[in-house]
């Protein structure tokens, strides 16, 4: 029988990381390890449990049957270790380090809700990765909050979401336009800044409207919501914005002369298997507040109810 004293921690969560991961490439970057220091443990976890556990496979590594047995204990036993840890008053970190990734138009009011909490000492750093990046640094810690549209997290091991509100489309304007469009033709002429991080690629309701052969008139592009509400209120240019971000911003704005209503569906990501601070839990329920979080939400992991329910 393995004696539990020959057995390291870490090894384990290696285990687990490799186990969700499906790849040790992938489990390293989520553990913020090298390559050959992943490589090393799993060479270690082969000799303790004299079986391969995971083979090579065309996509990364597939476990074998061992693994699969052993997969469930070990998690249940790393998910009561978590809960216990929370518990400890280590667990809240002094002065902790907060680093978010949201709309820069949504950053004042995250930042000053966490401000106004009571005893609030968190250094708070605002990042805009690339959209298809940012779920995998959450991943790998280098994000300790996601807040972006709400999307599957398949393949994405220790991530967990809690669905915001459902926003929709407004046509927002600032003070130097002044009479929105009531009409859809009026709509579609109307010159309008488009707020988009990517260089292409369509907004919701471009989808929608290319789905009816029509096409907005685009004056200009930019990645800043904040730039273009400067804009706007010195040139008679309107915004098709989600109503939150509109308010967020101090514009007025008015319902789209569209049949159908675009909504937009954010969701709030954190990573959740291997970092345990209690200062992120409170952080998460201070923003869910200020984001407008919806009465009886669906509870996804412990970690939830918890920061939901103080």
């Amino acid at each position: 029988m393995l004696d539990l004293r020959q057995l390291d921690l870490n090894l384990l969560l290696a285990f687990d990381a490799i186990y969700q991961q499906r790849s040790v490439t992938r489990a390293a970057d989520v553990m913020c390890l090298s390559q050959p220091a992943m490589s090393n443990a799993l060479r270690r976890l082969r000799e303790l449990c004299g079986d391969p556990l995971f083979i090579k496979s065309r996509l990364g590594v597939t476990p074998t049957l061992v693994a699969h047995r052993l997969a469930d204990y070990v998690r249940v036993a790393l998910e009561s270790l978590r809960d216990g840890l929370r518990m400890i008053p280590a667990a809240r970190q002094n002065n902790p380090l907060l680093r978010i990734s949201c709309l820069d138009c949504l950053q004042p009011v995250l930042l000053d809700a966490l401000l106004e909490t009571p005893h609030a000492d968190w250094q708070v750093r605002f990042f805009q990765p690339r959209r298809r990046d940012a779920l995998q640094e959450l991943a790998s810690g280098k994000l300790d909050i996601l807040i972006d549209i709400d999307q599957p997290l398949a393949g994405l091991s220790g991530l967990h979401k809690r669905s915001l509100a459902t926003d929709h489309y407004v046509f927002a304007y600032g003070s130097a336009l002044k009479e929105p469009p009531r009409t859809l033709q009026a709509y579609l002429q109307q010159p309008q800044i488009q707020v988009s991080s990517r260089r292409d690629g369509l907004s919701p309701v471009d989808l929608q409207l290319g789905l009816k052969g029509m096409r907005r008139t685009i004056a200009l592009t930019t990645q800043s919501t904040l730039a273009a509400k400067l804009i706007a209120d010195r040139q008679p240019f309107g915004l098709s914005l989600p109503s939150r971000v509109a308010s967020a911003l101090g514009m007025q704005q008015v319902p789209l002369p569209l049949e159908d209503v675009v909504e937009l569906k954010l969701a709030l990501y954190i990573e959740a298997r291997y970092r345990f601070e209690r200062s992120r839990e409170e952080a998460m329920h201070c923003l869910l507040r200020a984001l407008g979080d919806p009465p009886g939400p669906a509870i996804t992991h412990p970690l939830w109810e918890r920061a939901c329910s103080r």
